[in-house]
């Protein structure tokens, strides 16, 4: 319920942006490197979405996020205009408060733009499945295959159809949507541009002062260290498993450093561990000996041994144990990405496909000029089109073909890579002239 009133000089047009902003999540980063861009061509006020009140599941409070909306939507009268900066579960629980709440938002904004962090695309009928109900006279089924077909349209064409209504513009980060967004939906004021963070200023910054031993976890490593770096959100699509079984067949002066912690919602009350956290564990086999026999290995020991042989290989460390070379170092505050990726030789992102359409780390990233191995999703795929041999892409889960490339990639140390024509900059002027500016 906070608004961040970042500018107030005279003689700019007023520029509301309405995001999370005070929160741990990539939005709220991107929207914070943002405002700096911008700040120069507006006065800007950003409206913080507070995930308490959106992301709760009681229905007290699920009012108080809709009086919310519509103190917003007063507000917004008093503006030039109004930039959303829009992940659809940022708004809401369902899709129905998304929706309500997100074209409530569209029609008090005098100008609008709305910025695509996600593209949910429609969906064919399913006649088949309602033809398959019918046949079995289960009319209950077909009810409910038409309402969850509405339901899913209603963030998809319904939304498109509100926006080209109301003559918004979009900007989205991959070509791929902007054409179907304008070509399918309609939409003719569309812009796309890659999520851009930093100008080079900042970035010179960054590397001029930036060391290794800033980050106390990592202080101490041995001279010779390849530091590998997976950022953001300790998730199952981040594919850091992946990850962890390529580090396997990596020479042991490569290690792995996770820049990152569960995210806020996934710290469950009376959960000891997170399931996923317990897998990476479980993989790195931290405190493992010698002899320790998991259920899936042979229990064989050589009989030879000597009495003092046996009580060396008790207390030695097996080498399945990664704990020296894998470096939980938390998660970062927003300043401290570009940090992190700094200290790094390589940025890693082993992702899954999970219908993404940017990064925020593998921006970050490409401005920090690092080296990137990611995996070939479509996402990255379509990043690499705004900037063409700066990925070096594997296919999704093969962690063999990730170990490869990595050592191919740090072989390589007179490559040096420097922003392309996508940056915070050519950023400013898409922003600019999305809002008629």
């Amino acid at each position: 319920m906070t608004n961040f009133a970042v500018s107030r000089e005279s003689g700019k047009p007023r520029l509301a942006i309405i995001s999370t902003f005070d929160e741990l999540c990539g939005i709220a980063g991107y929207t914070k490197a943002l405002v700096p861009q911008l700040k120069n061509h507006f006065d800007i006020t950003v409206f913080d979405l507070d995930q308490f009140l959106f992301r709760a599941e009681a229905k007290s409070v699920q009012r108080l996020a809709d009086a919310e909306i519509t103190r917003i939507c007063k507000e917004l009268r008093n503006f030039d205009a109004v930039n959303i900066q829009l992940e659809h579960g940022t708004l809401g629980r369902t899709k129905k408060a998304i929706f309500r709440r997100f074209t409530r938002l569209v029609d008090a904004s005098p100008r609008v733009c709305v910025t695509f962090h996600t593209i949910l695309q429609s969906k064919q009928f399913p006649w088949g499945d309602v033809a398959s109900a019918v046949l079995k006279l289960r009319f209950d089924k077909v009810v409910g295959i038409y309402g969850n077909h509405v339901d899913n349209e209603m963030l998809s064409t319904k939304l498109y159809a509100h926006l080209r209504k109301r003559q918004a513009s979009v900007i989205v980060h991959t070509r791929r949507d902007m054409r179907m967004l304008k070509y399918v939906h309609g939409i003719e004021s569309i812009f796309d541009h890659p999520l851009a963070f930093y100008p080079k200023a900042v970035v010179d910054e960054v590397k001029r002062t930036t060391r290794r031993e800033d980050f106390l976890r990592l202080g101490q490593l041995p001279e010779g260290t390849v530091v590998l770096g997976c950022f953001g959100f300790v998730s199952k699509y981040k594919g850091i498993d992946v990850a962890l079984r390529a580090l396997r067949l990596l020479p042991s002066n490569f290690h792995l450093a996770i820049f990152g912690g569960l995210h806020p919602n996934e710290i469950k009350q009376g959960v000891s561990i997170d399931a996923y956290v317990s897998n990476l564990l479980g993989q790195i086999e931290p405190g493992r000996k010698w002899l320790d026999v998991r259920q899936d290995e042979d229990a064989k020991v050589n009989l030879t041994l000597s009495a003092g042989d046996y009580e060396k290989l008790t207390l030695a460390k097996h080498p399945s144990d990664l704990s020296s070379r894998v470096h939980f170092v938390g998660a970062l505050k927003d300043d401290d990405f570009p940090k992190a990726m700094e200290v790094c030789d390589v940025a890693l992102l082993p992702y899954m496909e999970v219908g993404q359409s940017s990064s925020g780390p593998m921006s970050i990233a490409i401005e920090m000029g690092k080296p990137i191995v990611a995996s070939r999703t479509k996402a990255f795929m379509q990043i690499e089109r705004y900037h063409p041999d700066r990925l070096n892409l594997f296919e999704i889960g093969n962690f063999l073909e990730l170990a490869q490339v990595v050592c191919a990639v740090a072989a390589r140390e007179d490559v040096v890579h420097t922003q392309g024509k996508y940056d915070a900059e050519s950023n400013t002027l898409v922003y600019k002239q999305a809002m008629g500016y």
